[in-house]
């Protein structure tokens, strides 16, 4: 499959074309501010500078896992975490000494491990079908970059992938941050900026699934190095879903900052390309998701908002529903969560 720019069929989406209902959640207790959030279908994780806190799907807190420290079930500052829903196990992984901390779900610690993993600061990492999969974020200078590594659940490596045919020559580069949302089902997609291949990865080994087509704007190292990526294809994200693909992205350019939402819609096999995506339901600013999880078979994408960004723009807004919604938002408490839930 060859997603060709010129293809994109170029369309004005909106909020009701992909979602049927939006779920408000300000988390209680400790500020967590922008903490990474790991989802299980019952509760959430968030990891925060005072250790994991565990809410229920209504933003209560429930619980906390083990604590920021170096003795027995502490953990440093930098971590990330993972939730393995079959065995009720919470995992903890830090990033600065690649060392695994186990726990339950009650909170108590259970077992140490050394992840062998090719390098430290993996940026992500899940547990899929007794296996942990570790992602690595890639950076404009990197040659030869680790894309992905797979360890069992107590570390031990079982394979690894790096990109072999990208290589840079030695300097300082602009930084482009990406992140990966989440996976479908048992397996996750592996990407990096400066390749033109989209990967699925799982029990059964690697898949190419997709490939950008050529394109004058694909970000490539040659760009990097001569300093002429303006305008070029900046990817937040890649991440797919029962029914498409979605990319977010947007031209390198310091005042440009419209994210563009491109679909590959999968029953359709045909590509769309929105510059931004408006909400005509509920009235919300940009909504760019951090995160895409599954909840008894529903899929949800979630964004993160401060307060006033939500009360301020409902209120300006002339459907009295949507201004009642402010209501619902403490200005001086946690940031929002905000949850929609994408069509069948």
């Amino acid at each position: 499959m060859v997603w060709n720019y010129d293809d994109f069929i170029e369309k004005s989406l909106k909020v009701s074309d992909i979602a049927d209902e939006m779920t408000i959640i300000q988390p209680e207790s400790i500020d967590y501010q922008r903490g990474e959030i790991t989802h299980a279908t019952s509760f959430f994780l968030v990891g925060t500078e005072q250790g994991v806190l565990k809410y229920n799907n209504e933003g209560h807190l429930i619980g906390r896992i083990g604590s920021i420290g170096q003795g027995p079930g502490e953990y440093v500052g930098s971590y990330t975490t993972a939730i393995n829903e079959i065995d009720s196990i919470i995992y903890v992984y830090c990033q600065d000494n690649s060392k695994l901390l186990s726990f339950s779900y009650d909170g108590f610690f259970l077992s140490k491990h050394s992840v062998q993993l090719p390098k430290e600061w993996a940026w992500k990492f899940y547990h899929l079908k007794d296996r942990l999969y570790f992602y690595y974020t890639v950076i404009a200078g990197e040659s030869s970059p680790y894309i992905y590594a797979i360890t069992d659940t107590i570390g031990n490596l079982l394979s690894l992938k790096r990109d072999e045919s990208l290589h840079f020559a030695q300097g300082n580069y602009y930084s482009f941050s990406s992140t990966n949302l989440g996976c479908l089902g048992d397996t996750m997609l592996v990407w990096n900026q400066y390749s033109d291949t989209i990967y699925r990865v799982s029990e059964k080994g690697e898949e190419p699934v997709a490939m950008w087509g050529k394109w004058n704007k694909r970000l490539t190292p040659t760009k990097m190095e001569d300093n002429e990526f303006s305008q070029c294809m900046v990817i937040y994200t890649i991440v797919e879903t029962i029914n498409y693909f979605l990319c977010i992205w947007r031209p390198f350019d310091f005042k440009d900052a419209q994210w563009n939402y491109c679909f590959y819609d999968k029953p359709s096999g045909k590509l769309f390309n929105s510059e931004g995506l408006v909400d005509n339901l509920w009235g919300l600013p940009l909504f760019f998701p951090y995160n895409y999880f599954v909840i008894d078979g529903r899929e949800y994408l979630e964004a993160i908002y401060q307060p006033y960004e939500l009360v301020d723009a409902w209120l300006a807004s002339d459907d009295p529903k949507i201004r009642e919604q402010a209501k619902s938002i403490d200005e001086e408490g946690n940031n929002v969560l905000i949850r929609i839930r994408l069509k069948k």
